[in-house]
């Protein structure tokens, strides 16, 4: 069975409270639980109060999702921001439980993240060319704000399909507003790049 495992741990998070801690958790959570319809059966798992990793079997949507949940992040607070490793892998997932796993996409994804260099926040195990797309992804969003984030973060989601006039409905900003929020946030390209590694995945 193919499979995708991220592995993070949350930046910064000696200077953030119990409750920032939780409730980055919390949207973490919620946005690994609605990838079921698009990147298979998702599973999700903090450990040691600022660590987590989560799982999906649509290895295509990898870096996508890697994206979304740096976005949704940002889009509650500027503080919150993740390192992610992404590993890709083809054996089955051994239990629900994902905090008890010990396959090799685990094992290699946690060593990414171990071995990450300070300057990048998002590496892939792959190395290449997923790789070299990922420090790309990572340089360009890290420059986003709160804005560009709430913006970009309906348009990274695999499961929804959004229009800029609905963004800004529920946003309360002109769909102009969300346009330019877009651009800033280098969208277009960033489509452009998943659309592409998406379909020759």
């Amino acid at each position: 069975m193919a499979l995708c495992v991220l592995t993070g741990d949350i930046v910064g998070s000696t200077e953030l409270s119990a409750a920032e801690l939780f409730e980055i958790g919390q949207i973490l959570a919620d946005a690994s639980s609605n990838l079921q319809l698009v990147a298979g059966p998702p599973h999700f798992d903090i450990h040691r109060g600022d660590g987590w990793q989560a799982t999906f079997t649509n290895r295509r949507k990898a870096l996508r999702v890697a994206l979304l949940f740096r976005a949704v992040l940002l889009a509650r607070n500027d503080k919150y921001e993740t390192r992610i490793a992404i590993a890709l892998g083809s054996e089955s997932l051994e239990n629900k439980d994902i905090s008890k796993a010990t396959s090799p996409t685990f094992i290699i994804s946690g060593r990414t993240l171990d071995t990450m260099s300070d300057d990048h926040f998002m590496a892939h195990a792959s190395g290449g060319s997923h790789h070299a797309a990922t420090v790309l992804a990572d340089y360009i969003s890290r420059s986003w704000t709160t804005a560009q984030a709430r913006a970009i973060a309906p348009f990274l989601h695999p499961a929804e399909s959004w229009t800029q006039k609905e963004v800004a409905r529920i946003l309360g900003i002109s769909r102009q507003a969300v346009g330019q929020a877009l651009d800033a946030a280098g969208y277009p390209a960033i489509k452009a790049a998943l659309t592409a590694i998406e379909e020759q995945a």
